[in-house]
């Protein structure tokens, strides 16, 4: 009996990049970098954005491109937006508004396609407090 043989092409694969870290200035505003190395958006992309706590991972954003579904996570209403101008060109960074103390941290983007998802993490620094 023959192997059955999937297909994919190598556009369905991309990697997910960050900076290492961002500085946020309290009371600003501050872009989370994130960048899909195809450069075009994958088919029915989803976004994530989550926050690496010690004891949880908590929800600070969710995008579903098949639904143009924006979800912001329970304690960022209001604070976020995914800068959807730049999907075009693969990329998913989100703003965070009002940046607070507590606000520090990592953060992790992910995006997924019907075949593949990557992710990247950044460093939440917080100045001026």
């Amino acid at each position: 009996m023959p192997c059955p043989k999937f297909l994919l092409s190598w556009s369905t694969f991309f990697e997910v990049i960050s900076s290492p870290a961002v500085t946020g200035i309290v009371g600003q505003d501050v872009v989370l970098p994130c960048q899909i190395s195809t450069g075009t958006q994958p088919a029915n992309m989803e976004v994530q954005w989550k926050r690496i706590i010690q004891t949880h991972i908590e929800t600070v954003y969710e995008y579903r491109a098949q639904t143009g579904q924006d979800v912001p996570g329970q304690k960022y209403q209001g604070r976020t937006t995914l800068l959807k101008d730049g999907f075009t060109s693969g990329n998913v960074s989100l703003k965070l508004k009002n940046v607070q103390p507590a606000d520090r941290g990592t953060y992790s983007c992910i995006v997924k396609s019907n075949e593949w998802s990557a992710d990247a993490a950044t460093e939440l620094q917080i100045a001026g407090w």
